[in-house]
């Protein structure tokens, strides 16, 4: 044994020098090839760049430790190879340890932990509750609005100076000018503030001004209107301000020029398509901004606040101005403006009119039913401009071959013109509604039962195809109300000569016995026009069922044809690709044509359906409580049989039933008529 130990230690040394021996070899190799030059043993270099040195995963493992927690660098960096007599700095000890708990228990799990020392922590702030990017700038866009209202708003006050007042209302109106400053004045609900705080503005002719551009410029939206009753008076009290200047303090006019230069400015970089600009006055840019203030951007209050202010009136007296001017504007540029004007004053008084029974009376009592005037001679006016400027684009047949004065289709004189009388039909179809008062007063009006006749027989020739229907519908419905309640009216209309429609005059097929030329009753180019517009939903009914019944008929297919190659039957095409792709894209145009055929079809049956059904309703009021028209009716009717009229009465209402609320006035009136006829 002891020979054996003594051996085996004397291998153990020889192989112990022999590595050590190639362990010498192998670091001599490594200072040649990593080394750098020698140098001086004087010199120590201090290398703080502990990124420079190995990663630790190059580190040989720590020894296992007994104890249950283990710190463990993580960050630890072993020094550069040292140099012969060079001194290098220690590695920097690590910021970050992990620790590792070693669990007692066997239900307990391994815990991971990294901890910094205290002195190795940088300085830094933590900032809780850190807002997104978003809310930072709309904090900082609804701090700047603040500030600058603010800043506005104390500049307005009755207590500063008349010149810092106006400049404020000037530099509100120009942050007015941007949608978003306006969007946010109304979403904090400051419209109303800042027109209390100009409460006294009428009082100072350039405040007042000032104030008249301030609401210019917020009526420029198209959003719900927020003015107040205190905002809608003082707009009423600046209108009352055009002609009356003598309570104001004027200013010198070099002054008054420089705001109303400042003003002219502003306004040219907002929508100001009906402002003059060169009639800059408080009365004009008041009546502008109540204009574009109609009932359909408020509620009930603003019709009833606009009568009981007297906003009304001042609508009233410019439609009466306006009308006065078309008898005696020669310039077409002043005869537009006073149409459009005329047509947007009578726009306001057609919505505030609607179902509002207080307004409809004050407007047919105010100066003596002047709107009902105003509005008939304005109708009359447009019956003669619409013949001189008419827009028609085909050509219409006329008695004695007389042809149509010639215009251009895109004539703005004409549209002016179009635009004015169906604003007029539409207020006074408000008045005379179900209102025998207001039926009564403008059937007075003379000429006016005529010209309505027109504008179903005759004017709609004088107008684009697309216009045609809706003014003959338009003035079907206002002879309905005024015939309806009034024995007078329908007095009247009977015993009237009329030309029968213009379409009767061209009918170059059919029943020759509806060709009729020349000056004839009104009732009997009634039953004329009702007669023909039967007839042709008839016509168009059945082309139209024509076009829906028929079925694509079963061609045979001679794309290919059936062959039998090596026992089996093969489809084999004989038709070229090409031919194919043209023969797929002809049969879709023809389907196509085929749909924009029946669609013109049903839309031509709907409006003949709804003429027919209009004038049967008129002709069935005109015979209310009176035989003698009923005699009249009938003796130029077929047969003298009124049940075609009330079978066209009852699809009509069948019609209304489902588009409209049940129990209207409209579908009385037409159960009403129907019920009288059927016992004729």
């Amino acid at each position: 044994d002891l020979e054996f130990s003594e051996d085996a230690s004397g291998v153990l040394e020889g192989n112990k020098k022999s590595t050590n021996k190639q362990g010498d070899k192998s670091k001599e190799n490594t200072r040649k090839i990593f080394s750098g030059p020698k140098r001086s043993p004087t010199k120590a270099v201090y290398n703080a760049r502990h990124w420079n040195q190995p990663e630790s995963e190059a580190l040989p493992a720590p020894p296992a430790l007994k104890t249950p927690s283990v710190p463990v660098r993580l960050s630890s960096k072993e020094a550069i190879h040292k140099d012969d007599g060079v001194f290098k700095a220690p590695a920097p000890p690590p910021k970050v340890i992990k620790t590792v708990t070693i669990p007692t228990q066997p239900y307990q799990e391994i815990v991971t932990a990294l901890k910094c020392r205290k002195e190795d922590k940088e300085l830094y702030t933590v900032v809780q509750h850190v807002k997104h990017f978003n809310d930072v700038v709309e904090f900082g866009e609804n701090q700047e609005f603040t500030d600058d209202i603010e800043y506005l708003l104390s500049g307005l006050k009755s207590n500063q100076p008349l010149n810092t007042r106006c400049l404020s209302v000037i530099s509100l109106a120009t942050k007015c000018a941007m949608p978003s400053f306006r969007m946010h004045l109304r979403a904090h609900g400051m419209v109303a503030m800042v027109f209390k705080t100009l409460d006294d503005s009428q009082h100072h002719q350039n405040l007042s001004l000032c104030t008249a551009a301030l609401m210019y410029i917020l009526s420029r939206d198209r959003l719900n209107m927020d003015l107040d009753r205190a905002s809608l008076d003082l707009m009423i009290r600046l209108l009352e301000l055009e002609q009356d200047a003598s309570s104001a303090k004027l200013l010198n006019e070099k002054d008054m020029n420089k705001i109303k230069e400042k003003i002219r400015r502003l306004c040219e970089t907002v929508h100001n398509k009906h402002l003059d600009l060169e009639n800059i006055t408080t009365g004009h840019l008041a009546m502008e901004t109540l204009l574009s203030l109609t009932s359909k951007r408020a509620g009930d209050w603003f019709k009833e606040e606009l009568r009981l202010l007297g906003g009304l009136d001042h609508i009233v007296d410019k439609v009466k101005e306006c009308v006065d001017h078309l008898s005696s504007d020669e310039n077409e540029e002043k005869l537009v403006a006073s149409l459009w004007g005329a047509e947007r004053c009578l726009r306001v008084l057609e919505s505030v009119t609607v179902h509002n029974p207080e307004n409809q009376s004050y407007l047919i009592a105010y100066k003596d039913s002047q709107l009902i005037v105003s509005s008939a001679k304005a109708l009359q006016h447009c019956e003669e401009l619409i013949q001189r400027y008419n827009r028609a684009e085909d050509s219409i047949c006329l008695p004695d071959n007389k042809p149509l004065p010639h215009q251009n289709v895109t004539n703005h004189v004409g549209k002016a013109v179009e635009d004015c009388m169906r604003a007029i039909i539409g207020v006074l179809l408000n008045l005379t509604n179900d209102n025998e008062w207001g039926s009564t007063k403008t059937g007075e009006q003379d000429g006016l039962i005529g010209t309505a006749m027109n504008c179903v027989l005759q004017v709609p020739k004088f107008l684009p195809q697309e216009q045609r229907f809706d003014i003959r519908v338009l003035g079907l419905g206002l002879l309905i109300n005024l015939v309806e309640y009034s024995a007078r009216n329908r007095h009247c209309l009977v015993n009237m000569e009329t030309s029968c429609s213009f379409d009767s005059l061209c009918t170059g097929e059919g029943d020759e016995s509806l060709k009729i030329t020349g000056q004839i009753d009104a009732v009997q180019a009634l039953v004329q026009l009702f007669l023909e517009c039967e007839r042709a939903a008839q016509l168009a009914e059945s082309q139209t069922d024509e076009l829906i019944k028929e079925a694509p008929t079963a061609q045979h297919d001679k794309s290919g044809e059936w062959q039998e190659t090596s026992g089996e039957i093969q489809w084999v095409s004989t038709e070229k690709p090409d031919s194919t792709e043209e023969k797929v894209k002809k049969e879709e145009d023809d389907e196509e044509l085929d749909l924009n055929k029946a669609l013109q079809h049903a839309g031509k049956h709907m409006e003949d359906c709804i003429v027919a059904s209009y004038t049967a309703l008129l002709l069935g009021c005109l015979c209310q409580e009176s035989p003698i028209n009923v005699t009249t009716v009938r003796e130029y009717l077929p047969e003298g049989d009124f049940s075609i009229m009330t079978e066209m009465l009852k699809k009509f209402l069948s019609f209304m039933n489902l588009t409209c609320a049940v129990g209207t006035t409209g579908q009385k009136s037409i159960s009403r008529v129907i019920e009288y006829l059927e016992h004729c």
